[in-house]
């Protein structure tokens, strides 16, 4: 194998690791190992006449790999490679508005599952349609990423989030309007261009099967369903000693997201459940006690 596979491998799986091991944000993550991936591909490629890399050559999936156990570690690193630079920019924007929202409401092991299962997913449907071309290459996050908004549509539909328009960006757009005219995009230029869903490089089978594997595992997650009033907690009720009722203050009054979601973190570690007493912890924005008592928190 080439030592920039090798290598691009290990940064895989350690920055995922630190990731977990640190509890940093995982949708932030994914974006850094695709971008730092992106470049050490293209540092592999210098020179090269062809035009992808070996280092994305065998990190990509290819359908003959089915029958090859030694060439399965591809159903994950196709993941983290892109073909170019705009492929690996689209897809990790999209990844930051949806993600970052996603895994800020159901939380990092949610999340994981709302990527990675769809991914792979999306991967075993594209290949299936690419069957007749066993050689074909498979790469990029785009199954993955579609299964995050498959998601997020499923569970908050209502939701606003940024949405470019063509070269408009547009800073609040309810999810089902920007998340569905996407997949409808997708929907009509896999049933309408004259190749159908294997159209030319763009893997429209994968986008498809990816969005609607992310709103079937949306569907498995427990407990996670767009909120209502009646569902989310009253920090008052909670800040029950003068500490917590100073970091409640804080919370109400900070402005910048990172910094408000360290203080509310802060305040969950110190508060108890009002059911049974224990600690309870803070998912994404859910407050969850193991005796089952849970709330939303805004």
């Amino acid at each position: 194998m080439d030592p920039y596979s090798l290598f691009g491998i290990g940064v895989i799986i350690a920055a995922l690791l630190l990731a977990y091991l640190r509890r940093y944000p995982l949708a932030q993550m994914l974006v850094l190992i695709n971008l730092g991936m992106f470049l050490l591909s293209t540092i592999a490629d210098w020179g090269s006449p062809f035009y992808l890399s070996e280092m994305q050559r065998e990190l990509a999936f290819q359908p003959s790999y089915a029958g090859e156990p030694s060439s399965w570690y591809t159903v994950l690193t196709h993941m983290f490679v892109h073909a170019d630079l705009m492929h690996v920019l689209f897809n990790m924007v999209f990844l930051m508005l949806i993600g970052v929202p996603l895994e800020e409401r159901i939380g990092r092991r949610n999340f994981a599952l709302c990527f990675f299962v769809p991914g792979v997913l999306a991967l075993i449907l594209e290949a299936t349609v690419r069957s007749g071309d066993p050689s074909i290459l498979i790469l990029g996050a785009s199954g993955a990423v579609a299964g995050t908004m498959g998601a997020l549509l499923f569970l908050y539909p209502k939701d606003e989030i940024p949405m470019f328009l063509g070269f408009i960006f547009l800073p609040r757009v309810p999810v089902w309007i920007s998340v569905g005219a996407w997949f409808a995009i997708q929907a009509v230029s896999a049933f309408t261009l004259p190749s159908g869903i294997a159209s030319g490089g763009i893997a429209y089978a994968a986008h498809i099967g990816g969005f609607v594997a992310g709103m079937g595992v949306a569907f498995l997650l427990p407990g996670e369903k767009e909120s209502d009033p009646d569902d989310e907690v009253d920090l008052e009720g909670l800040a029950t000693t003068d500490e917590l009722r100073k970091i409640k203050e804080r919370i109400e009054t900070e402005t910048e997201p990172d910094v408000r979601r360290v203080w509310l973190e802060r305040f969950v570690e110190r508060s108890v459940c009002p059911s049974c007493g224990n600690r309870p912890k803070l998912e994404g924005n859910r407050i969850k006690c193991a005796c089952g008592w849970e709330r939303s928190v805004r």
